[in-house]
């Protein structure tokens, strides 16, 4: 059985998706997709399967490129 997941995007995060679409040709489902399994990949290599939301936020954000926004602007 499959199941549906639905959230409400920000601004910033819906100019992410369509420009990540636009990029590599590919829809919205496969980029979500793509997104948790690199997220998942990440865990797993970092060994952080217990760390606290704040703390993968911040190993996370450490990865960005400068200038990206951080994930309260990004996430809302």
């Amino acid at each position: 059985m499959r199941h549906a997941y639905t959230f409400r995007s920000t601004k910033m995060m819906d100019q992410c998706m369509s420009q990540v679409m636009s990029d590599w040709e590919i829809d919205r489902t496969s980029v979500i997709k793509l997104s948790l399994y690199l997220l998942s990949i990440h865990m797993k290599q970092c060994k952080i399967a217990h760390q606290d939301l704040y703390g993968l936020i911040r190993d996370i954000e450490l990865l960005a490129p400068p200038g990206f926004p951080d994930y309260a602007s990004f996430a809302d």
